[in-house]
């Protein structure tokens, strides 16, 4: 949640947050983490609503029961640009999402939402268990696309090479690779993915960008931050 903040603000946007449950972990271990009570989270949602949103990021959703949630609240606002970051597990190792609520999001949530953003592993975890095989990643983008999202960026940086490729398809039959050489140790530096996907929402909710210049600038300043950060070191 924190970096998705840091990065509305490196990029201009005002950010409302709406939280799904609360973690305890650091960069070694996940401790412990307490799922908010439903009417909570309605509570959150519901006091976001009287206000203009021009873009949502989706990330942790502990369990089926605030998957629902999220998904009554897009179906009754009809948003213009959501993206879905879908966590399953923190960097550290810790489960963040029950099976149930994994299994029910092709279903449940992916017809809500613009865009999802999974890494190499959550891609693989989504379409292995609708019984579906792939074994390269323009494959896996195209299976995750099938389960219902409008358009899917797999990420690239778990796949190996000097190049991180991340590739973007869509309902419309398109494809868009995006390059960038890959930092020495930049996967070391944790909430990437939170990163790159609200950035992504931040650019369309500018209003300048269609979905492949959002993603296009996004990936630009991940890339600058991560840079940054190993410099820092």
């Amino acid at each position: 949640m924190f970096a998705d903040v840091k990065t509305c603000h490196d990029l201009g946007c005002e950010v409302s947050v709406a939280v799904t449950a609360v973690t305890a972990q650091n960069s070694r271990k996940h401790y412990h983490s307490h799922v908010l009570p439903k009417h909570t989270l309605q509570s959150q949602l519901f006091a976001l609503g009287d206000f203009g949103i021009d873009a949502v990021k989706i990330g942790m959703l502990p369990n089926l029961e605030s998957i629902e949630v999220v998904r009554d609240f897009l179906i009754d606002h009809s948003f213009g640009h959501v993206v879905l970051d879908p966590v399953f597990s923190s960097s550290s190792g810790g489960s963040l999402s029950t099976e149930e609520g994994i299994a029910s999001l092709d279903t449940c949530l992916f017809p809500c939402v613009g865009l999802i953003t999974p890494n190499l592993f959550e891609a693989t975890r989504l379409v292995e268990q609708a019984g579906l095989q792939a074994e390269s990643q323009e494959e896996l983008a195209a299976a995750c696309l099938n389960l219902g999202a409008n358009a899917v960026l797999l990420k690239g940086g778990h796949y190996s090479g000097e190049q991180c490729t991340d590739l973007l398809v869509t309902d419309e039959e398109q494809t868009h690779s995006f390059s960038r050489k890959r930092i020495p140790g930049g996967s070391k530096v944790r909430g990437t993915g939170c990163r790159l996907a609200t950035a992504i929402a931040c650019f369309q909710a500018m209003g300048d960008d269609g979905l492949k210049d959002a993603i296009g600038r996004a990936c630009e300043y991940l890339a600058g931050y991560i840079a940054g950060e190993m410099g820092s070191g």
